[in-house]
């Protein structure tokens, strides 16, 4: 098979971009041998499992017999399953569709009037199914590819089917190359399963990494994301989950939100109705502490202020109307509520659609503030404040500044600050009508404000509203708006209902750092595999003066087949067949004397063949790729024996920069140490600084200004042992930012990046302490410590 630099229908486009085509190939190559690595190794305690539960003692033998069986066929489905995925790369340059087998039924899945075999189409059927359950996972990322991969082919639209390595080509491959083990139904259906599981199963980092090349290349880098359903799978058209696919415009930056923990705490007894404590023990009777000290400070404050001189409770002597019953204070706060949300937030039900992004009024926040204070004014004007209880005075100012710290709040956004103010009179009814919302830390409609505070700052992203979980909490909003009369059970059911998605978005997230975390594990392990085996080669080859032909080949061919060697057996230095890919260099290197020394060209006549038969075997399982490398080999070695001339013909520049297909060489490829940052050498505050940093934990959030003054909070999720750069992913699991130990201890010196702490005290109680400060403040006491 040839290189891709040497296809003789290669389109103009393809052959501009040869060298990150032949990039994103390797790719690929290094993560399908990993993966059917993991996939061998685990057919024989799979199917020694099935063995022990089988029914018969015939069945138990064939379990037996399968595991001898396909392990020994183990290279021939390698070396076929490489070719085939081979042969799509080389239709991608050719601009050729990729070359699928007929299939039992048609597309439209109608059996056609004729006899079809049983067999064939279930195992099509598990095949197609397989395939299915891949693209529904990876349809994002797919998506995405697909729109950058046509720009590798002139531009024209790519179908899905001829992205080279996409879920139909990589199972298709598979299952041509399994044909070799000619095993019945039942088994071969297992090994469907295990390719399933290890190759298919987590396609979509490799996805997500070739995503990432092209992005680095300049493709399409700004991506953003539209509300769009993928397509029902054939055979299960309501499985399908609704996906957001890329939109080729430029993103509007913004500033992210502070990223904390959304978790809420174990949930309390649900309540029935107001006037029900919904907790007892220490919170309470720390809350009723705080709040008691609120309470005196906000009687000594209004005590001296002229408005309240003619209050009953402040000056009984002045006036004896009766003061209002709670009733009362209700039924106004139920006529100034709003009933409906502010006209300047987004409306997913609006004839105008979802907006992609939202730009924020600076003016926003101050606007809050004043719908916030106008509620307030109205309230006590309705009232008359001379004729409300002071407790409920009390109650009433501290809801207001308790709203007033919402929006205050470090690091929730703005959108999220003005969505959650929509709910400061339903939360004043709540205070009115059930004290204990104000004392007691597990009361539902106080649990409910901790978790939407919390989850605005996790899980809203202001450059799409989609993502996260700002549209539930609107809907969440409008319900209490709504629905709130006087019992509790709505707000069980909206912190329940939050909690869920909460939940769902941590366990995404979660899978999608895993994810990136292995991503970046597989690229660590073929980056310290090419590292020792280039090591192995430049210690065998040290001194000598290489012809250009053997050079070549010990540096591309010999080395990629080293590197798979280390990458499917992290031992195999201590097993035969290192031994002999050494013996193969050793002898090699003799021919560099043969000319000269009688002994070792006696040697070469006598071993050529040999020789020969190990270097094919050793390349056999890496495919064709190598054959130009290999066969110029060969006739050097002829010429050697027959002492005539050798000519080197040296290659085009393009051709050498794709020449190796399966791994790219080193010096190609990042250095395998970090490279210090220009300028001065290291400060020692710098240099203690990446002492911290071996301290610092996975899961740290991290506050990060990058060239383009935008600050970025980032969750600290891998660090490198042989890069020694860390790797940062956003709220959502994606890999955001990799950056070298000594930048980012430059950037925490010089605060271009910090370490967010969080408190862990839920932001009901930190706003009342911070309340009761500003109250010891405004009379002139020194604020508690």
């Amino acid at each position: 098979m040839e290189e891709l630099s040497q296809q003789p229908h290669t389109t103009q486009s393809g052959k501009k971009h040869q060298q990150l085509l032949s990039e994103c190939r390797d790719m690929v190559m290094v993560y399908l041998t990993t993966q059917l690595n993991e996939l061998f190794e685990q057919i024989e305690p799979v199917f020694l499992d099935f063995a022990k539960k089988a029914e018969t003692n015939a069945l138990q033998v064939r379990f037996f017999d399968a595991i001898n069986h396909i392990l020994s066929l183990r290279d021939v489905i390698e070396h076929d399953f490489r070719e085939s995925i081979e042969q799509g790369f080389r239709a991608f340059v050719q601009g050729r569709p990729i070359n699928y087998p007929d299939s039992p039924v048609e597309e439209t899945g109608h059996i056609e009037l004729k006899v079809v075999d049983d067999e064939a189409l279930e195992k099509h059927i598990a095949i197609q199914s397989l395939i299915s359950k891949t693209q529904s996972n990876c349809y994002q990322e797919l998506y995405a590819l697909g729109k950058r991969m046509a720009v590798l082919r002139g531009g024209k639209k790519l179908a899905e089917e001829d992205i080279p390595a996409c879920p139909a080509h990589t199972a298709t491959a598979f299952q041509l190359a399994a044909e070799a083990l000619d095993l019945d139904k039942q088994i071969l259906l297992i090994v469907y399963f295990l390719f399933g599981k290890f190759v298919l199963g987590d396609a979509v980092t490799i996805y997500q990494s070739l995503n990432d090349k092209l992005i680095e290349a300049g493709i399409f880098p700004n991506m953003t994301f539209k509300a769009v359903t993928p397509p029902a799978s054939p055979s299960d058209p309501k499985s399908a989950p609704s996906a957001p696919l890329p939109v080729e415009q430029p993103r509007t930056a913004h500033a992210e939100s502070r990223q904390s923990s959304a978790t809420p705490d174990s949930a309390p007894p649900r309540h029935s109705g107001l006037g029900t404590p919904s907790g007892t023990g220490n919170s309470v009777a720390l809350g009723e502490e705080l709040f008691q000290s609120i309470h005196d400070l906000l009687t000594a404050r209004r005590a001296a202020d002229p408005n309240f001189s003619n209050h009953p409770e402040i000056s009984p002597d002045g006036n004896t109307v009766q003061l209002k019953r709670t009733p009362e204070i209700v039924q106004v706060i139920e006529q100034i509520q709003p009933q409906t949300q502010a006209d300047y937030l987004p409306d997913p039900e609006s004839n105008e659609g979802i907006p992609q992004s939202i730009e924020l009024d600076t003016n926003l926040i101050q606007n809050v503030r004043k719908t916030l204070e106008t509620e307030r004014s109205k309230l006590l004007k309705e009232l008359d404040k001379n004729t409300v209880p002071t407790a409920d005075l009390d109650t009433i100012e501290l809801v207001g500044m308790l709203f007033e710290q919402v929006l205050n709040e470090e690091g929730l956004a703005n959108i999220a600050k003005a969505l959650i103010s929509h709910l400061h009179t339903p939360y004043l009814k709540v205070a009115i009508l059930d004290r204990t919302f104000l004392t007691d830390e597990q009361h539902i409609a106080r649990r409910l404000l901790n978790m939407m505070v919390e989850a605005g700052k996790r899980w809203i992203d202001e450059e799409d509203l989609r993502r996260g979980i700002y549209y539930p909490m609107q809907e969440s909003v409008k319900t209490v708006l709504a629905e709130f009369k006087s019992e509790l059970s709505i707000f069980d059911e909206m912190f329940y209902r939050l909690q869920k998605q909460a939940e769902e978005l941590e366990s995404r997230a979660k899978i999608l750092e895993e994810r990136n975390q292995e991503a970046a594990k597989g690229r660590e392990r073929l980056e310290s595999a090419r590292q020792r085996a280039r090591e192995v080669i430049d210690e065998k080859t040290q001194g000598r003066n290489l012809h250009p032909v053997l050079e070549r080949f010990l540096n591309h061919a010999w080395l990629d087949r080293m590197i798979l060697m280390l990458l499917r057996d992290p031992e195999v230095e201590s097993g035969k067949e290192w031994a002999s890919a050494l013996a193969v260099i050793d002898s090699l290197v003799k021919v560099v004397d043969a000319r000269h020394n009688p002994k070792a060209k006696e040697w070469l006549k006598k071993n050529q063949k040999n020789l020969i038969q190990h270097i094919r075997a050793g390349l056999d399982s890496l495919g064709n790729y190598h054959h130009p490398d290999s066969n110029a080999l060969y006739k050097l070695l002829d010429a050697v024996i027959t002492e005539q001339p050798t000519k080197v013909k040296e290659q085009p520049p393009a051709a050498a920069a794709v020449s190796n297909p399966v791994i790219k060489p080193i010096e190609e490829n990042e250095p395998v140490t970090p490279t210090k940052p220009t300028g001065s050498e290291q400060s020692p505050e710098e240099k203690e600084m990446l002492l911290k940093l071996r301290d610092i934990k996975f899961g740290t959030w991290f506050e990060l200004i990058d060239d383009n003054h935008k600050l970025r909070r980032l969750k600290l999720s891998w660090f490198s042992p042989i890069t020694h750069k860390y790797m940062f992913v956003d709220r959502f699991g994606i890999q955001a930012y990799i950056t070298p130990s000594e930048e980012l201890a430059k950037q925490l010196c010089t605060g271009k990046a910090s370490i967010i702490k969080s408190s862990g005290i839920p932001f009901v109680t930190q706003a009342l302490k911070t309340i009761q400060a500003i109250l010891q403040k405004s009379i002139g006491m020194n604020p508690a410590r």
